[in-house]
């Protein structure tokens, strides 16, 4: 039995608990609202957030809370939009469910939806235009009871009209529409296609207030060269001038840019003469950041010219000897199966490709002593197997392909994780930071590592190395060298070592600024500290670093500053565990219940989400790139530019309204393109193309 004494100490331990922090519930969007008369003519759920209800008169979305529903009705704007809606109408007034239907019910309106979502089909799945030649006859076919199958009229000219000026040229409204409202980056990247078409790919980056969130958005696919070119040089005044182009074509405002990205090359990034110099005459205050993806790759492939030309000469060996004969690849496979080793192809080594280096090695480490065994039984009879055979009988070589093995991960994982569409601007420097810092310490002592500051740090200066025995190369590497008699080839090993490391620090040197004053103060905003105890006490330190976004005005610049201030007395109505634009989003949906609705925070979230909208890689315009390879292949070399652009805005229309071609469903705006207009100009291109 318990003495008094101890329940008295229990009772006081639950008195003084805390309790714990309990989870927002997130109402769901609930049905039985639209069977209610003062809702069901204008309100229906966001089928993008189940969480959202969406207005159809004033076209907007909102918590799907009743409370939310009902002061959204009383609003002075809804009921303003409500009475012109009425007032367009006849006496016999027709219904807002009527003006605003989303289906349409009509046997035309339903075979010109039908002809659209197979032409999302054929632009989603990157198919010959020329099926459709036996697909629109077939359709009757297997249809025989549908009046729509029999209507549809969809061979090859009409679905690339259908993909071009209807889905694609709807996306391009709808960009232009977002762009000409939100302030945006700028992310291009030039290649060559597979038919030698040089061509510019331009992605915008901004916030999308439909989904809340930032996006990352094809833009233009840009032909620099045709057959009324007469200058064919792409420098940098014709890629800029291409490029703004494209914007003022539609009008869309110059104010709103406020960053740039591309690759690091001279053109693109030099100093004097190249498009970013252009962007910030143009743009004065542009934010422009050089493609951290790109200068990872290159400190990693400048890093492994200081390893001996035999570690990669034996992998490119390797491959070539596997990879045009079956016959061998069938002996490698019998000596897996008898080594007992997973199946695996040899890789190929591909200098242009991020991550390919790392995967390379650690295939050719797994399958070693396979290969050891193949090429021991091959190399007397064969005369191209002696080099592959002498490599991989010496541990010096295998010690090499250790220290690639513990080292590259480093670059890959870290590349990696900013070729993703996250938003990562606010974690780049400390990323970085700390990425060059684990670096240095592998070679400078620790102290000097640790009490200079990381911009005055010179890789280069010996006074601060380690002795080469202290240098850490991996356990690999040290296990290969206990059964190397040999000292002088392993004192070269750990030269060579040391100077890939001391090179990879040089080249980070080079191609980041550590001292960036713009980098260093986003990264104080990143939303782990924002919402932290040790969060800055202003956000003032942005303004003259970030002219283009920040408020003109003090007065303004003294409101943002205020709701900073103010900000975590709300953190209890925030998920604190969302990503930061999603955070930020909901920090400029919380409403004052007693002012009519009114937003507590008018200009700290549009600040916040516009920093959140600068780049930090180029990895989307490559993926633009390798979308064009899938459309344009060997068999269709002969797509034009603009048929190719519209096959990319269409792929992109289908996500935004639907993740793909099955739960895609066209906009009105689609069918009412769908006409005789949907035609124009596409002459040409089935004159042109070859499909």
């Amino acid at each position: 039995m318990e003495s008094d004494g101890d329940s008295a100490t229990d009772r006081e331990d639950s008195l003084t608990r805390v309790p714990a922090k309990r989870k927002r519930y997130k109402q769901k969007f609930r049905e039985e609202w639209l069977l209610n008369k003062e809702y069901s003519d204008w309100l229906r759920k966001d089928n993008r957030d189940l969480s959202k209800a969406v207005c159809n008169v004033c076209n907007t979305s909102f918590s799907a809370e009743i409370s939310v529903i009902k002061r959204h009705k009383e609003g002075t704007k809804h009921v303003n939009n409500l009475k012109r809606c009425s007032a367009s109408t006849s006496k016999k007034q027709q219904s807002i469910v009527s003006v605003f239907k989303s289906m349409p019910t009509n046997e035309k309106q339903l075979v010109k939806t039908s002809e659209i979502k197979l032409a999302a089909f054929v632009a989603e799945h990157k198919v010959s235009y020329n099926v459709m030649n036996h697909l629109a006859d077939l359709l009757p076919k297997l249809f025989p009871d549908s009046q729509i199958a029999k209507d549809i009229r969809l061979k090859r000219t009409k679905v690339q009209a259908v993909i071009n000026n209807c889905i694609g040229e709807t996306e391009k409204e709808n960009l232009i529409s977002d762009l000409k409202s939100q302030m945006f980056s700028i992310l291009i990247d030039e290649s060559t296609d597979i038919a030698v078409v040089k061509t510019v790919a331009v992605v915008v980056r901004y916030f999308d207030p439909m989904i809340g969130k930032v996006i990352t958005r094809f833009w233009n696919l840009i032909q620099l060269f045709d057959e009324k070119t007469t200058d064919h040089v792409a420098n940098a005044e014709k890629l800029f001038n291409t490029v703004i182009g494209s914007f003022q074509k539609y009008e869309i405002p110059t104010e709103n840019i406020i960053g740039f990205g591309s690759d690091g090359c001279n053109t693109m990034m030099g100093c004097n003469n190249s498009v970013s110099s252009r962007f910030r005459q143009r743009c004065p205050g542009i934010i422009v950041i050089k493609c951290i993806c790109h200068s990872l790759h290159l400190c990693a492939s400048d890093a492994c010219k200081e390893l001996p030309l035999n570690c990669e000469k034996m992998a490119r060996n390797i491959y070539n000897y596997f990879k045009s004969s079956s016959k061998r690849q069938s002996e490698l496979k019998e000596f897996q199966y008898f080594a007992e080793a997973d199946v695996h192809k040899i890789l190929r080594p591909a200098q242009t490709r991020w991550l390919s280096l790392n995967a390379v090695v650690q295939r050719i480490l797994e399958q070693w002593d396979v290969l050891r065994l193949y090429f021991n039984s091959k190399w007397l009879e064969e005369s191209e197997c002696h080099d592959i055979h002498a490599c991989l009988n010496d541990p010096i070589i295998k010690a090499y392909y250790y220290f690639l093995a513990w080292m590259l991960p480093k670059f890959t994982t870290l590349n990696s994780c900013f070729q993703s569409e996250s938003i990562l601007i606010t974690k780049l420097h400390g990323k970085m930071t700390a990425f060059y810092k684990e670096l240095l310490l592998l070679v400078l002592h620790r102290n000097y590592v640790n009490s200079a500051p990381i911009e005055t740090i010179d890789p280069m200066t010996e006074i601060n190395h380690k002795d080469l025995k202290d240098i850490y190369l991996g356990l690999g590497v040290q296990k290969e060298l206990d059964s190397v008699e040999n000292e002088e080839r392993k004192l070269t090993l750990r030269k060579m070592c040391k100077n890939f490391i001391i090179r990879a620090c040089v080249g980070l040197r080079k191609r980041y600024c550590f001292n960036d004053k713009i980098m260093t103060e986003i990264a104080k905003f990143d939303l782990e500290k924002v919402i932290s105890d040790d969060r800055e006490e202003s956000v003032s330190s942005l303004f003259p670093l970030l002219p283009r976004i920040a408020p003109t005005s003090i007065q303004h610049q003294q409101e943002l500053d205020d709701e900073w201030r103010k900000l975590p007395l709300y953190y209890k109505d925030l998920d604190l565990s969302q990503p930061p634009d999603v955070f930020w989003h909901q920090v400029a949906e919380l409403r004052d219940q007693h002012r009519e609705g009114n937003t507590y925070f008018q200009h700290l979230p549009k600040f916040m989400l516009a920093i959140l909208s600068l780049p930090h890689s180029n990895a989307e315009c490559e993926r633009v790139f390798s979308r064009v390879n899938d459309i344009k292949t060997k068999k269709r070399n002969k797509l034009l530019t603009k048929s190719i652009k519209g096959n990319l805005l269409s792929q992109q229309a289908i996500q935004r309204h639907g993740k793909n071609c099955v739960d895609f469903n066209p906009t009105h705006a689609m069918i009412a393109k769908h006409n005789n207009d949907m035609y124009k100009n596409i002459e040409t291109i089935i004159l042109s193309d070859s499909d």
